[in-house]
């Protein structure tokens, strides 16, 4: 008589959520209860399929390696083409971009965010401020030294050297340049 394989027992998985009582308990217990059940179940699974993995046939080995290879290697190329940045972003979503027009700075602060910011004031050094009305999700504001009016309506000098940028809205606030360093 040839040789019939026999089907593998049935494997089931079974909840490692402990029995507890109905006493409420605080919120950081229940959720390392719960976090801790989860790893357990988590655990249980994964030892059930490498057990299950050991017991097929060595094809079918090749071929789960090859597309677990295939996988990691497509991760991998697509985390290395599309980086995401270091940098954490502030919460209004500026960004600055500092550039020089005929030998004179041009700063150019966009609105990568969702919403539109309003009562925009831009304060340089803590004395010369810049205003708009709003800027759309998308667009920026632009400004030079020369429109950057300080106390007593005087304006920037040309050769103003930025160390502190901040932008306040009525959504919030953010400095993009502190003590010369692009935050």
């Amino acid at each position: 008589m040839p040789d019939v394989r026999k089907p593998s027992p049935s494997l089931k998985v079974m909840s490692a959520a402990r029995q507890s009582a109905r006493v409420q308990r605080p919120l950081k217990e229940r959720v390392r209860s719960e976090a801790t059940n989860v790893a357990l179940n988590v655990a249980s699974i994964a030892r059930e399929n490498w057990q299950q993995l050991r017991g097929t046939d060595r094809l079918f080995k090749v071929k789960a390696l090859i597309v677990g290879s295939w996988l990691a290697v497509s991760i991998a190329s697509l985390v290395v083409a599309c980086p995401g940045t270091i940098r954490s972003r502030n919460s209004l979503g500026a960004q600055l971009v500092i550039s020089m027009v005929a030998d004179h700075p041009v700063y150019m602060i966009k609105n990568d965010g969702r919403s539109t910011w309003r009562s925009v004031v831009v304060v340089v050094n803590k004395r010369f401020r810049a205003a708009a009305p709003f800027v759309e999700p998308g667009n920026n504001l632009t400004f030079g030294p020369k429109q950057l009016v300080g106390d007593n309506g005087q304006v920037a000098p040309e050769d103003l050297e930025m160390a502190d940028l901040e932008i306040r809205t009525s959504e919030g606030s953010a400095w993009l340049l502190e003590a010369g360093q692009v935050r």
